[in-house]
């Protein structure tokens, strides 16, 4: 993100704390809903679940940023 906008570091740095915080409550949010209505069980897959969608969207930011360094 700071490669992004080297100019404002203070902006990209706010954002990734913003983002970061909106994360943690989504996460928190939707893990309390789960086990409310589902049960405790399902916490795991939930876990694993966000896992695969973080690792996903570092593989993509990693091709995104190969493409853009080739062009």
């Amino acid at each position: 993100m700071i490669s992004s906008v080297p100019d404002s570091l203070r902006f990209a740095n706010s954002l990734a704390t913003s983002f970061g915080n909106l994360g943690v409550t989504l996460g928190t949010t939707l893990g309390g809903w789960i086990i409310v209505t589902r049960g405790v069980q399902y916490t795991p897959w939930i876990t694993v679940v966000f896992g695969l969608l973080a690792l996903a969207m570092i593989i993509l930011r990693k091709l995104l940023e190969r493409n853009k360094r080739v062009q």
